[in-house]
């Protein structure tokens, strides 16, 4: 075989690799995908982590608080003491309008959110509205962080602590807003 054919070849090959990959990584989140659709909402699939990257090269995180493990499960590190707002609601609330009135107080509904996971789901960019249609369904994952498109605000769901936290960012400086416990009942 000639060098021009062997090299055609190695090409297709990396290109069909590259395929299945997005492929795979496109099932991941495709009962979300599935829900946008049905809702008629456009949406974004972002495949190599950009805004969880960009939040770790950007922004401080620490370990998660009460982590103990190897893997580098993180939070945003801002002060939690100077809270300006913390209230609770029920896990069942989490789709309400209790809920959607916290969330639009802080986040404009015209903003674009992209919704980022620890674990190798892509990243989805959404609307305000096709988000708050189902919180609970962008919140799947233990650690969650949503990003609006402006790089404003972070919404960082946290699981194993039970609690949404909502901070803001100006010039790369997070300062935690308001957070959300969610109480089981």
């Amino acid at each position: 075989m000639d060098k021009e054919k062997i090299e055609k070849l190695k090409t297709r090959r990396q290109l069909l690799k590259e395929e299945i990959r997005l492929k795979k990584l496109r099932e991941r989140v495709s009962t979300k995908i599935t829900h946008l659709e049905q809702l008629g909402q456009s949406y974004s699939v972002y495949y190599d982590f950009e805004n969880l990257n960009w939040i770790n090269s950007n922004v401080r995180v620490r370990k998660r608080n009460g982590y103990n493990g190897i893997h580098g499960d993180f939070q945003i590190d801002v002060d939690d003491s100077k809270t300006m707002d913390t209230i609770k609601i029920s896990d069942n609330e989490v789709n309400s309008d209790k809920f959607l009135e916290h969330f639009s107080s802080l986040i404009p509904d015209h903003s674009f959110l992209i919704v980022c996971h620890q674990g190798g789901d892509p990243e989805l960019e959404i609307s305000v509205k096709a988000f708050l249609s189902n919180p609970t369904k962008f919140f799947s994952n233990p650690e969650t962080w949503i990003i609006t498109a402006d790089k404003n605000w972070i919404v960082e769901y946290i699981w194993d602590q039970s609690v949404i936290r909502f901070i803001q960012l100006k010039n790369s400086k997070p300062t935690l807003i308001k957070i959300i416990i969610i109480e089981e009942g």
